[in-house]
């Protein structure tokens, strides 16, 4: 099953890179001279923009610090991102997938969510630094921000709902059984909270499946004798 995952990703991966080519000599028929130099200006601009301000950000070693900048960044930047999405354009942004990192960081996850869904669907890359994909690393840190939710005894819905069915559907490619397995299983620590002990057993089963040292095998009998 992870391997039938991790071949569709690849060829999704080089389909999109076929058509962003196509996409690009499309756009190079089409501009005039003037509006390539704008383009090209504009990128240059917002390039030499995020790179003085993501310096700024490893400068800062304080969390609430980094935070703080991000919060006053992202006004800055959402609506060229915006732009950029209403456009109909598909290259590989970085900006964009900047904001969803910094939305996810300040816990904007509405907003986030629908940035993180346009940029998978393009399959946008993450920056060099990071070790995970972009569907992955939004998938962890989506578990993360409804995981501390949930300790809360607050509702993470329908965020966290909205993650599981684009991972289950696998409109979020995630391969990393980890991942999966710790977003199965709070999904059935939500439903046992809630006394929906069947899909509780559904979602330790999925976790158990996908990874056995998810730590689900004590919670999954319980579940079964309670149903």
């Amino acid at each position: 099953m992870i391997m039938s995952l991790a071949l569709r990703h690849k060829k999704r991966c080089l389909a999109a890179a076929v058509h962003l080519l196509e996409t690009e000599a499309e756009a190079v028929e089409t501009e005039t001279p003037g509006q390539k130099m704008k383009t090209n200006h504009d990128r240059v601009v917002v390039e030499s923009e995020l790179e003085h301000d993501l310096k700024l950000l490893s400068e800062r070693e304080n969390i609430a610090e980094k935070i703080a900048l991000k919060k006053q960044l992202l006004p800055k930047y959402l609506p060229r991102v915006r732009d950029f999405m209403e456009s109909g354009a598909n290259y590989p942004y970085p900006l964009l997938v900047w904001c969803v990192i910094w939305l996810l960081d300040v816990e904007d996850i509405e907003q986030a969510l629908e940035l993180a869904n346009f940029a998978i669907d393009q399959q946008q890359k993450m920056p060099e630094r990071f070790k995970r994909d972009l569907p992955t690393y939004t998938a962890e840190e989506l578990h993360d921000w409804a995981e501390r939710e949930y300790k809360k005894q607050r509702s993470p819905h329908p965020y966290f709902e909205e993650v599981l069915k684009a991972v289950e559907t696998q409109r979020w490619p995630v391969v990393n059984v980890i991942v999966l397995g710790k977003l199965y299983k709070l999904a059935g620590l939500i439903c046992d909270q809630q006394e929906d002990f069947a899909r509780a057993v559904h979602w330790y089963e999925r976790a158990q499946e996908v990874n056995d040292k998810a730590g689900v095998k004590t919670r999954l009998e319980m579940a079964r004798k309670k149903l």
